[in-house]
């Protein structure tokens, strides 16, 4: 279970009974949905998907015995990778697809995904707010934690650009492949150099699939005198859950900004097992 994204179902089922208690919305129409937990692997996603669609255990193509239940569309995230496969599966049966995951420009490509809609904004000043945040606390000798993949690649351009013109140096980069686990002798060749580097400023870009290896062992290793500085697509707890100090303890995060909505605090506060007993994360 990864309880830091039960936040996104509390949201989804606040949504749904928002819209269902206006009969101005949708008259004569009941909104419900299905919750569906996805592993890391490809081809699991892909199964977990063939199932909801099938209504089968062991899905068989181009067969539906859940006609009654047919869904309308598919809600998917956080990462990018994951609405990408799920994608590729639904575009087949021209259902909608929405992503809640952070912007990435291969799901805008309407030739590949022509069923998807990204809800979230481009990151288009991302970058230069990084770079803000350095010239204010006269950050000047910065290291660098990017995915290796093709949204490491354009921050690290957009980032080098910006920093060169504002007088900011690169003490080192490293690009983080997925693959890069506690088993692996490059994690700690690398691990060497973050740790001996006297850049005191370390950003690091990416989202929780391509980052987790990273972001446990490095979690692990309780890094002191280190200034972490995030994207927001990575929770910095996720593998700290049972910890009370860890080497990402205040780190600076960036995220969207979004007004407070007091309505889905109050729901919050009524939550619990016995108002929704089907639900078997809550009781966790």
């Amino acid at each position: 279970y990864n309880f830091r994204n039960y936040k996104f179902l509390l949201a989804l089922a606040f949504a749904v009974e928002e819209i269902n208690r206006n009969p101005y919305l949708l008259s004569n129409i009941s909104l419900g949905f299905d919750f569906y937990n996805l592993p890391y692997n490809e081809i699991q996603i892909l199964m977990k998907a063939a199932t909801w669609l099938t209504g089968l255990s062991y899905p068989l193509a181009n067969y539906n015995c859940a006609k009654e239940i047919k869904a309308a569309a598919a809600i998917t995230g956080t990462s990018w990778k994951t609405s990408a496969h799920i994608g590729t599966l639904l575009q087949l049966y021209k259902l909608p697809q929405l992503t809640f995951g952070p912007f990435d420009p291969i799901l805008s490509d309407q030739g590949q995904f022509s069923s998807i809609y990204q809800m979230a904004p481009r990151d288009t000043f991302l970058s230069l707010a990084i770079v803000s945040l350095m010239l204010h606390f006269h950050w000047t000798w910065i290291g660098l934690l990017v995915s290796d993949d093709h949204r490491g690649t354009q921050i690290l351009s957009d980032l080098r650009e910006k920093m060169e013109s504002s007088r900011v140096c690169i003490a080192f980069v490293e690009m983080i492949p997925n693959t890069w686990t506690l088993f692996s002798n490059k994690f700690w060749k690398n691990l060497g150099k973050i740790q001996k580097s006297l850049a005191n400023v370390i950003i690091i870009y990416g989202d929780t699939d391509s980052l987790q290896g990273l972001m446990r062992n490095l979690g692990q290793q309780f890094l002191t005198q280190k200034v972490w500085v995030m994207n927001s697509q990575w929770d910095v707890t996720n593998h700290a859950d049972y910890f009370m100090i860890d080497s990402f303890h205040g780190s600076l995060i960036f995220e969207h900004h979004h007004e407070e909505m007091v309505e889905f605090t109050n729901f919050i506060r009524t939550v619990n097992p016995y108002k929704y007993p089907e639900d078997n994360y809550l009781p966790k």
